[in-house]
């Protein structure tokens, strides 16, 4: 064999690593893979993870589709393996608000909040479960912190700022009462008709 045998034997082996290469990489951008985007505290879906998602992942991919209630199970086995994350405990926080357990909810929030104080995420939600609860101060006052954290502005401000809106929008504050005269004031006189 000659040299240009040898040479393109070397250039057949690079093409085939390159080929092989390009090939993994497309495998692993496919949709099958991609399981939705968001969270944190190392949920997501590395190399070894790809024959079984994450119950982090599959929860997220659930209530991307809005299925709620088939969420949760999913998210309490993520809380298990990991306590402390707060954006578990947010999207706990979220689901449970989206089946209409406000009472859990606004606890998973709190408990997101007591682990990261300054999580975006947790204040527009949590002003959100507010709104739901027809407490308008309290989603005006996580407005207010929101905006302490965002000054050049979020989506998460932006998210409940439009939401409050809505609120207001749909929900007019009442026109102040007219005041009920005073006792102490006397009764306009009654117009008279001289007599004749």
């Amino acid at each position: 064999m000659g040299p240009y045998w040898r040479v393109s034997g070397v250039f057949m082996r690079r093409i085939l690593m390159v080929s092989a290469a390009a090939a993994a990489l497309a495998l692993a951008n496919s949709s099958g893979f991609a399981m939705g985007g968001g969270g944190g505290g190392g949920y997501g879906m590395g190399m070894g993870d790809m024959a079984q998602p994450s119950e982090y992942s599959q929860a997220l991919r659930l209530i991307k589709h809005q299925e709620f209630s088939d969420a949760i199970p999913h998210l309490d086995a993520a809380l298990q393996q990991n306590p402390n994350d707060a954006d578990v405990l947010n999207y706990e926080g979220y689901a449970h608000r989206m089946v209409g357990d406000y009472t859990a909810s606004l606890d998973y929030y709190n408990k997101a909040l007591a682990i990261d104080p300054d999580h975006k995420g947790v204040h527009e939600y949590l002003g959100e479960l507010y709104l739901q609860t027809h407490q308008p101060d309290k989603a005006q006052a996580e407005l207010a912190l929101l905006t302490k954290m965002c000054p050049s502005g979020c989506d998460e401000k932006d998210t409940l700022t439009a939401s409050i809106t809505k609120y207001q929008a749909a929900n007019p504050a009442p026109a102040p009462a007219a005041a009920a005269p005073d006792a102490a004031t006397p009764a306009p006189a009654a117009a008279s008709t001289p007599a004749q």
